[in-house]
């Protein structure tokens, strides 16, 4: 009958559905993020450190394969401490992966070139849906913002005075909230706030 072929072919329409939900469901999703730290956010300079974070997190419920990072530096501006690729044989659903290594910029400023600019870059991710290794995937994690590298001793002048100036605002936050507690405890010892005379007429 023909209400017994279309409840048949509804049937299946549903079965594939519901399989395609389940493979997709059981697939791996990526998050792969880039992070710089410095002493100073935002602030590099010659002779001081930038210490640099990936991250992989996988979202998903599926693993992924054959992980490979890399995040090349230019060695002709920057000194290189550690590994700047990593390998993961595997990353699970919810899991997370974390690789770090250090640059530290090389540049001596002249009057003509007083900043290096670096434009910013990506890291790499490379990685599997099989643990084969057959049709790796490429990903790109989030962009870097441009850098500007100062000079040695105008980032020593530069965090001075950003020293001198958190000095001073902690000693204002510190006489804001301290200041009238020890005002009421001085005024408290000597037996609280004069009385109020009368005016002799």
């Amino acid at each position: 009958p023909p209400h017994t072929h279309t409840s048949t072919m509804l049937t299946l329409a549903l079965f594939v559905s519901t399989v395609g939900v389940l493979a997709s469901s059981q697939e791996p999703r990526l998050v792969f993020r880039k992070t710089l730290v410095t002493e100073i956010p935002y602030t590099y300079a010659a002779g001081f450190p930038i210490n640099i974070t990936l991250d992989i997190h996988n979202l998903g419920t599926g693993s992924a394969y054959n992980l490979k990072t890399s995040d090349p530096w230019p060695r002709d501006y920057f000194d290189i401490e550690g590994e700047t690729t990593a390998v993961f044989e595997e990353i699970k659903g919810n899991e997370h992966h974390q690789h770090n290594f250090t640059v530290t910029p090389r540049f001596n400023a002249t009057p003509e070139k007083p900043l290096l600019y670096v434009r910013g870059f990506p890291a790499e991710l490379q990685f599997t849906l099989d643990d084969e290794g057959e049709e790796p995937i490429r990903a790109i994690s989030s962009q870097m913002r441009d850098i500007l590298v100062r000079s040695n001793e105008d980032y020593i002048r530069l965090t001075a005075k950003h020293n001198t100036e958190w000095a001073i605002f902690s000693i204002g936050m510190t006489a804001a909230v301290f200041g009238p507690f020890v005002a009421w405890v001085i005024l408290s010892r000597k037996g609280g706030l004069p009385n109020a005379k009368p005016k002799e007429e």
